[in-house]
């Protein structure tokens, strides 16, 4: 995947790998370089690399380690974090998330469109503008 230079990196973790993808690939195709991790450790590993930092962390509340993980990137470049939810999760203490994505639950296939708009809306309201 050719990553558009000097765009916003964000940071999704997540331990659905369809879920994973499918995310990471609406990032992409609104001209930001995604960088997707299964595991918070994982997502640790992979900062590392990263030029410039991350800019934006989209991550499960409910994953094993994600306070470590803010906590760790907070030192290095704090990023923005957004929260993916389902029903059962609840928001991390002392994490003040500036979005939260609700994860699509049940049978109903999940429209592209409404969640490009979605990201598009979360994206200007921490102050990216898409790259492409």
């Amino acid at each position: 995947m050719n990553e558009p230079s000097g765009a916003p990196a964000i940071l999704i973790v997540d331990e659905d790998v369809g879920f994973l993808w499918w995310l990471g690939e609406l990032f992409h195709e609104a001209g930001y370089r995604s960088i997707p991790a299964l595991s918070c450790e994982q997502a640790l590993s992979l900062v590392r690399d990263v030029q410039g930092g991350i800019d934006l962390l989209v991550v499960s509340p409910s994953m094993q380690g994600v306070s470590g993980l803010i906590l760790t990137l907070s030192r290095i470049h704090p990023p923005k974090v957004v929260l993916i939810q389902d029903l059962a999760t609840e928001l991390i203490p002392g994490v003040w998330a500036v979005a939260t994505l609700q994860r699509p639950l049940g049978p109903e296939p999940v429209s592209r469109q409404e969640w490009r708009q979605k990201i598009g809306e979360i994206l200007s309201q921490v102050g990216f503008r898409a790259a492409s």
